[in-house]
């Protein structure tokens, strides 16, 4: 916890009371979307393993070839991006704090209605706006329902 204590800090104003910091799931292939990953791995393994026979040209070859570049790439994009973004939850917003890109806020209100999944927390009527691949969404939630009795 302390190696994101450095930075995230930075965009929490004064005045605003943390009451929770979480991050998404660090692994490799983030839950949710894990059986999908294997899946294609799989079916890259299959045609790797059958393209003597699929394949007649090098440039049929090359496709393949960039094809399993272009998953590796996205693989690596995924989990670096995972690895820069922080949740905060604090008396006044929900923030989605990013070390690369925009960090999104969310202002918390009586009005401000949000739901879980295993892994996901999501805002209603804010479809872009929500806390994705957590490893224990109950913290964040008890979190936020004690912001928005705060605030009544």
């Amino acid at each position: 916890m302390n190696e994101i204590t450095e930075w995230w800090q930075t965009h929490i104003p004064n005045g605003e009371n943390v009451l929770w910091v979480g991050r998404p799931d660090q692994g490799y292939f983030p839950p949710r979307l894990a059986l999908l990953y294997f899946v294609t791995i799989g079916l890259l393994i299959g045609i790797w393993i059958s393209s003597p026979w699929l394949v007649e040209t090098i440039r049929g070859l090359w496709k393949i070839l960039f094809v399993t570049i272009g998953f590796a790439f996205l693989l690596w994009a995924d989990r670096f991006l995972r690895a820069q973004r922080v949740y905060v939850v604090t008396s006044q917003y929900a923030r989605q704090i990013n070390k690369i890109g925009k960090s999104k806020k969310l202002e918390i209100n009586q009005f401000l209605n949000f739901s879980f999944t295993r892994r996901r927390l999501s805002f209603d009527r804010h479809p872009f706006f929500s806390f994705d691949h957590l490893s224990d969404p109950d913290d964040a939630l008890k979190a936020l329902e004690q912001a928005r009795e705060a605030l009544k």
